[in-house]
């Protein structure tokens, strides 16, 4: 499938670098895998002697065949889930961690509260991940952090999105860790603070970086731990291995408690909106109706199909 889909996408931008973005993939990867699939054909697809990259005469026939076999095969796992169902349609949503155990878990409890008939099955991962499971349709929603200056690559031709929630990624420390290690925020010259970092290939660590170019003045850090998740960056702040930005959201309990501090007043923490996409055209109505109801605030969240509203939740 993911052969199948990088070959379209490339054909449709006619460029290894775009298709790359799309894919949410390094451009050296997708080289790969357009390879391996004109090994498995024994034959080039792609003519790259030319810019634009073009389709090769076999490619040309071989592109009307990879889409009939990329709609058959979702087709055929879309009735086989449906039927491996006893109850109806489960709609399925992508979301990283941290979405995904905070601000979603607060949209869908309404939800089921209020219709007792509605299946919904999360996919918890990394944004690269999330984005591959809607493009490929294996989800019908997906709801993610988006910040302007690090663009998410999605086409908007081909999937809407909406604005659902906002999120602030703040600096913070384990407070008993900041007193026995003397740190003071943003760190000197001589006296870095350890920073626990995310992948720079993923979402978070992107917006981390630009926080960090961006700032009213320096910071002086040293990497010590890296991570993919924020769920994991936040169980070593609070170990005290090191200083972090992560979702206010997931450490507002922790900071009221006193087990972590804000390093800040403001001037490096910034705001993330949360938005929820899915593709342009509903897969049904169950995935449309869902779509909408997940838009509503969370204190008046209509369950999908009954036009009422949970208050105070």
């Amino acid at each position: 499938m993911n052969w199948l889909q990088d070959f379209i996408c490339l054909e449709a931008t006619r460029s290894f670098t775009q298709a790359a973005q799309q894919r949410h993939i390094t451009q050296s990867a997708l080289s790969r895998r357009i390879k391996a699939l004109e090994v498995w054909l024994d034959t080039p697809l792609i003519d790259r002697t030319r810019y634009p990259v073009q389709l090769t005469d076999a490619g040309e026939t071989f592109l009307p065949v990879a889409r009939q076999m990329i709609t058959g095969l979702q087709q055929a796992r879309d009735a086989i889930r449906d039927s491996a169902s006893p109850s109806g349609r489960v709609l399925r949503i992508a979301a990283p961690h941290s979405i995904a155990s905070n601000h979603l878990a607060h949209r869908l409890a309404p939800l089921y509260r209020r219709d007792p008939t509605l299946q919904a099955r999360v996919f918890s991962d990394n944004v690269a991940l999330c984005f591959d499971l809607l493009s490929q349709g294996v989800c019908d929603l997906l709801v993610c952090y988006r910040y302007e200056p690090v663009p998410l690559g999605l086409d908007p031709d081909l999937f809407r999105s909406v604005d659902i929630g906002t999120e602030r990624m703040v600096p913070v420390a384990a407070r008993t860790a900041m007193r026995q290690n003397g740190w003071r925020f943003p760190g000197t010259p001589h006296d870095p603070l350890p920073l626990l970092a995310y992948d720079p290939t993923s979402f978070l660590g992107s917006v981390v970086a630009h926080i960090a170019a961006s700032g009213p003045g320096r910071l002086w850090l040293r990497p010590r731990h890296t991570d993919a998740f924020a769920e994991a960056v936040k169980g070593m702040c609070l170990a005290g291995a090191g200083i972090a930005w992560l979702p206010e959201r997931m450490v507002i309990d922790d900071l009221n408690r006193g087990r972590l501090a804000r390093l800040d007043d403001g001037d490096w923490s910034r705001e993330m909106r949360i938005a929820l996409f899915a593709p342009t055209k509903a897969a049904d109505d169950a995935a449309e109706t869902l779509w909408n109801a997940l838009q509503r605030p969370v204190t008046q969240v209509a369950a999908p199909g009954t036009g009422a509203s949970v208050v105070g939740d």
